[in-house]
């Protein structure tokens, strides 16, 4: 039986040797980025998807919603950092 070391290192050849034999590396991973928050298309099939917003208005709304996203996550990354310094400056007092 394999130790879980040599299971991940068996894994990361796996991965290793697929990735060699993929020709065209961008259409491997075309719909995960497709399917990622982080792209328009995303937020165009989920606008689209909930039949609220005139077909014309869909790109743009889902501009905003990409851009309200985006900001959501940098919103919480910052709160994050500050939450971090505050633990670190608390640890060294």
């Amino acid at each position: 039986m394999a130790t879980p070391e040599q299971r991940s290192r068996a894994a990361r050849i796996a991965a290793h040797v697929q990735w060699a034999r993929t020709p065209h590396r961008g259409e491997r991973t075309e719909a995960a980025r497709r399917a990622s928050p982080v792209s328009i298309d995303y937020w165009i099939a989920r606008i689209t998807a909930e039949g609220k917003v005139r077909k014309r208005d869909i790109p743009k709304a889902a501009e905003n919603a990409h851009k309200a996203y985006m900001t959501q996550m940098s919103l919480k990354a910052s709160t994050a950092r500050s939450k971090a310094a505050e633990r670190s400056v608390r640890r060294s007092a």
